[in-house]
Formats: structure tokens, sequence, C-alpha cells
């Protein structure tokens, strides 16, 4: 402890030093030669010299300043396990009415964002550099005891102790994704890396069932072992979004089961695919055609224009031509499977494909292909398709008056605003056409029509076993492409939308099923869209959480043949959506990986920190209501409030009696 004590020199200080230099040596002097009054002398430069040197007494008033306590509320997701919010709160509220006198309560929480789990000692460093560390008593962390960054630097003298919202140590398991793939080619194998991982135990080396499940279908079992990452190898059984969940056995007696699991996304693309485009004869459209298709870059394109018939006779000598011959066994027997679309631009049934060919093409559909036809004005008469092996698969036949010339202006139908395909073109303008062949319909869906007392149909979407058959009942399409090069609004329409969408239905396209049932999260909000061409009453759809749990939840129209609900949904898994024979699945991952990869309540954090500044461990399941004994360091922190010095020894007096002294010295001396 440091007196209160200060000097203020009457001289330079080095003078002061040289006079004390010069007094010491007259002493010894006089004390050398055994002198009669040099213990006098010295006592009076001793007093000469200090009354020089100006000692100062400071007496301060002070007032005292009252402790600060810091608690730390943890209100991270992991609280909300169990009755932990519970212990929490009550332990904080006992703390607040049993406040020690003298001393003030600073409270700060931690929440947690997005991604970065508890970062509780960072909201600590941030409450430090606010509190003067003399006021500060000690700190108290009201938690769980998980905390996601690393522990700081505490001042000297500062009690760090933990209320644990438990009554001891937890166990835990968590299965974390180590690599989950997000796209893969339909028809091929992704792996899947994920580890399980226990905490609050030792059991590494122990076995794990896990299941991978795909869509609510179970897809892999395996037996993982804890610890050590483990790889599923998974099969892309379709085109668009599945959702995936790993789910591990539950550890008993684990304090959650949240993070027994994981979910993702797995996106299964088609490989490029290989379309055939077959035109009859060269023909305005065909360039249409060619460009939609060799645009895309998911697309393939083979294609052939039929110039002349093996019929026809040759207008120059065979060796003169530089047409190749048409390789029919090849493309329609033993490559036919090859091809995802068939594209039939104006194509007759002349002599070119035999019938063994054609029929063919139909078996191919059905069992899963596609076919497009553009039927013109060879649609009619003897050389029709529909008089061929491919009527059985065909949604229309000629019927009535046959190829039909004149304006027309094409419209959707009420079917085409609700069918995705089209309805996306509701508000585009169509321009007019001049022809189109009169049919009968047989199967499928009309989306686009003449308008007028006609209402004939220009395009058709059928499906036929297992594929897919499209008839556009015109060949003036190109007229709409034309317009919108020339950029004549009056003639222009969407021909490539219009085009692209059709073929991507064919192909399998899953956005484009003119009854879907559809389901997304959007945060922790579960997005529902329902969409039929039907129309009618909107209905409801039951939807099934992770848990197990049903419930009924009504829709609302959204616009033709569309609705839609949303719901929230904070609990992560698979969630399950069915409404009208339809099923759709959700995935709900963990927003905060960080924050779910350990959730046991643990003293393995804080118990260094307090047995290295003398706090304390408390359980709270043990120990509902804590007291602050042992939670606290009194700092006995001050406030100076003034200050004054008084001078000692008093100068004069002291003065007067050290020039006695000298004097005494002098004649003792001299006597």
């Amino acid at each position: 402890m440091m007196l209160p004590i200060g000097i203020s020199p009457l001289i330079p200080v080095p003078a002061l030093i040289a006079l004390a230099v010069l007094a010491a040596l007259v002493v010894l002097a006089g004390m050398a030669r055994r002198a009669r009054g040099a213990v006098l002398r010295a006592l009076g430069f001793a007093l000469l010299l200090a009354v020089l040197a100006g000692p100062r007494w400071q007496v301060r008033t002070t007032t005292p300043l009252p402790d600060i306590a810091l608690v730390i509320r943890d209100r991270s997701p992991s609280m909300t396990i169990g009755d932990r919010t519970r212990l929490a709160d009550v332990a904080f509220h006992h703390l607040v009415a049993t406040l020690p006198p003298d001393t003030r309560l600073r409270v700060v929480s931690v929440t947690g964002s997005h991604d970065d789990g508890t970062p509780l000692f960072a909201t600590l460093r941030t409450a430090l550099a606010a509190i003067p560390p003399d006021r500060l008593a000690g700190v108290v962390a009201i938690t769980d005891g998980e905390a996601t960054d690393r522990p700081v630097r505490i001042p000297p003298g500062v009690k760090v102790s933990a209320l644990l919202a438990a009554s001891g140590n937890q166990t835990d398991r968590a299965l974390s994704l180590i690599a989950a793939p997000r796209y893969g080619l339909v028809g091929h194998h992704v792996a899947l890396r994920f580890v399980v991982r226990d905490h609050g135990r030792d059991d590494r080396g122990d076995q794990v069932p896990v299941s991978v499940s795909v869509d609510g279908r179970i897809a892999a079992r395996v037996i993982a072992t804890v610890g050590t990452p483990t790889v599923v190898r998974l099969r892309i059984a379709h085109a668009g979004t599945a959702v995936v969940a790993v789910a591990a056995q539950p550890l008993a007696g684990a304090v959650s089961t949240a993070n027994d699991q994981a979910v993702f996304d797995l996106a299964g693309v088609r490989r490029r695919l290989t379309v055939l485009l077959i035109a009859g004869a060269p023909n305005p459209g065909l360039r249409t055609w060619r460009l939609l298709l060799k645009a895309d870059p998911a697309v393939r394109l083979v294609n052939f224009t039929i110039l002349r018939l093996p019929s026809e006779p040759l207008a120059a000598p065979v060796r003169d031509m530089a047409l190749i011959p048409f390789p029919v066994n090849q493309l329609f027997g033993r490559d036919l499977g090859k091809f995802d679309l068939i594209i039939l631009d104006q194509f007759a049934n002349d002599d070119l494909l035999l019938p063994p060919y054609l029929a063919n093409i139909t078996n191919h559909v059905r069992a899963g292909g596609a076919l497009l036809i553009e039927a013109g004005a060879e649609f009619e008469g003897e050389n029709s398709l529909d008089r061929s092996p491919l009527e059985p698969i065909l949604p229309a036949r000629p019927y009535g008056a046959g190829t039909v010339t004149g304006r027309f202006d094409p419209t959707l139908t009420r079917a085409g605003r609700r069918d995705p395909v089209t309805a996306a073109l509701a508000h585009d303008h169509l321009g007019p056409w001049y022809r189109y062949e009169s049919v009968q319909q047989s199967a499928g869906v009309t989306l686009l029509r003449t308008q007028g007392p006609a209402r004939a149909p220009l395009l058709i979407l059928a499906h036929a076993g297992k594929g897919r058959v499209a008839m556009l009942l015109s060949d003036q399409f190109w007229l709409w492409a034309r317009g919108a090069l020339a950029h004549d609004p009056t003639m222009a329409g969407p021909a490539e939308p219009l085009l692209r969408r059709t073929v991507h239905w064919l192909l399998g396209e899953p956005s484009l099923a003119a009854r879907q049932l559809s389901a997304r999260f959007d945060g922790d909000t579960l997005r529902i869209e329902r969409r039929s061409l039907r129309g009618g009453a909107p209905g409801s759809v039951v939807v099934t959480d992770p848990g197990g749990a049903t419930r009924m939840v009504p829709l609302h129209r959204t616009g033709p043949g569309r609705y839609a609900t949303a719901l929230a949904a904070n609990l992560p898994g698979v969630w399950r959506v069915q409404a009208g024979g339809m099923t759709a699945y959700a995935g709900a991952a963990n927003n905060d990986p960080a924050e779910q990869a350990d959730l046991a309540a643990t003293d393995r954090v804080f118990a260094p920190i307090a047995a290295r500044t003398g706090g304390r461990i408390v359980w709270l399941g043990q120990t509902a209501k804590p007291n602050w004994s042992g939670l606290l360091h009194r700092r006995h922190a001050a406030l100076v409030t003034g200050a004054r010095d008084i001078p000692i020894p008093p100068a004069i007096p002291t003065a007067m009696l050290a020039f006695a002294l000298l004097a005494a010295a002098w004649w003792r001396e001299r006597g």
C-alpha cells in the first residue's frame, strides 16, 4: 500500500541534491575529526533539507462506487430444449431479486444470428469493453454451456461463473454432412459423405444404423461408425428436385433428436438430350425449329430434310447429285432408342418409312419416348400419318374440311390459360395465321385453338403409355418468328417460348406438368402450390411434419388453375404435403449448423475458466435459485471528489529549528 505523501521542492531538484551532498560532506568531515557539534549539525542540515524538499501529506475526499455484476443470458435456439428456458429465467429473476447492496447489474443477451451458433465470448468481449475493470466484481453466464467461439481474456481479480440450465452433463448425437451433392445426372450415382458424432460420452468406434431416404422412400440403409466418415452412393432416378434425408438411430438418453438427421435438396439433371428432327420437305418453319433446338445447350440435334423420294425421277445423273441416302434402318431400327424426342415436320406416310419402322416409333413412344408432329396439308388424304401404325398414339385424326385457309387469330383455351406449358403466354400478343388442319380430337388436352365458331384445335398435348405426344395442327407458327424478326407487332407472336416449352414438356420437365403439387421452404415458411386444369374450389392439403403430426391446411386461389398457401414450419426434417392423389416433399435443413452441432448441456467450456478465476459452476437442475455467494469479488472502487496537500513538517518552525541546531552546533564546537 502506498502512503499518500508527495514532495514539492522549493528549489530545483539538482540544487537540492547538491546541497544534500555538500551537507553530507560537512557532517562527515566533522565526524571524522570528532567535532563536538557534529550531531547537532547533522540534525540541522537534515531539517533544512526537509524544508527545502517540501514534503506534502495528500488528503483526498472520495465517494464509494458500487460494484458491477455482469450477467450474460444465453438466448440461443439450443436454450429452448427441454426446460432450459424455464430454469434460466427462474435463476435470473432470483439473482435480480437478491442482488447485494452497493452492486449494480449489467445484463447482456446472446441470441446468435444466421449460422454463427452461440457467440457467447464475442458478446462478453463487447460487454467488458464498456465496464471499468476496477469495478467489475464478477461475470455470471446463464447458459447451457455451449459456445461456438473461443474464450477471451478476463481482467485480473474477476470471477467467472456459469449457471448451467440442466441437472448435469448431458449426451447428444449429431449427424453432420461432409459432402452433400447438389446436382447429378439422371440415371447416374452421386456420393454422399457424412459423419455421426456422440457428445457427452466416449463411444468412438460404436456402430450406428443410418437410413437415407429420397422423397420419403428409403434409398439405403448403412451401418456408420461413430467419429468416422461414411460414404453412400445414391442413384438419381428422375429429373427435378428430390429431398434427401439422412437419419441416424437416436441415442438412448440423448437430450434431443433434432440434429440426428440432415436434409438437403438434390437436383436431377438430364444428360444432353438427343432430338431427331425429320422434315418431309424444305419449308419456312424448318429454320425456326433448327434455331430453337440448336440454341438449347441441353439438346443435341440430329436433322434430316427429305429433298426427294426414292420413287421420284432424277433431274441429273446420279454421279452429279450431292444427296445422301436416308439411313432409315439405322435411325428407326438400331438407334431409335437413343432419341429422347422425335419431331416429324410436315412428314407424309409415303414409301420412305415402311410400316415396321413407324410401328417402332409407336412402341418407342409408349415405352417412354416423345413424339411431336407438325401437321400440314400432307396430314389429309391417303398419305396421312393417321393411316399408318402411328394412328393408335395420335390424339387427333383428319375430319371435315381438311386444310382450311384464310386469316384467323390463334387463342389460348381455358385449359391453355391454366396449363404451365402455355399459361405464361396468356398476356402475349398472338399474331394471325392463315392455314390449319381440321381434325377430330380423340385424346389429350387442347391448349391453343382458332377463334370464332370453328374453335378448331391447333396444339394438342397427350399421353401415350409412358410417353408423350404433341400435335401442332398448323404449319404457320413461323409467321410469329418472322414478325418478331421484322419488328412487326401485328404479326409477331411467342413462337420460341411456345415451341421451347412444348419440347420441354415432351422431354418430361417436371415444372411443366399439368397437375402438380410443389412445396418449398422460404426461411422458416413452408410455401405450397397446387396446379390443376379443372379449376374449381381451392380445397386443402394435408401437411405432415417430420415428427409425424398431420394437419389440414386450406388453399387459396392465386390465378387460373393455381392455388397456394404458406405456413410457419420451424421443425427441421422432411415435410410431406398431399392433395388430390399427389405428394410433394420439402426439406427443412438446420439453418444454423454450428448451433446444431452439439446440443448437450456441458461444463466442458466453463469449468476451466471458473477454476482459474475462482468462480463457480452451478447446475440449475440441482440448485434452481443460486445465491450470489462465491460469484462476486468486492472491488471497493471509489471516486475522488476533492484533494488538498498539508506540508510536513511546517516550513517556518522547522527552518527556525534547523538554524537553531546549526547555531548550537557552531557554539558547541567553538566552546
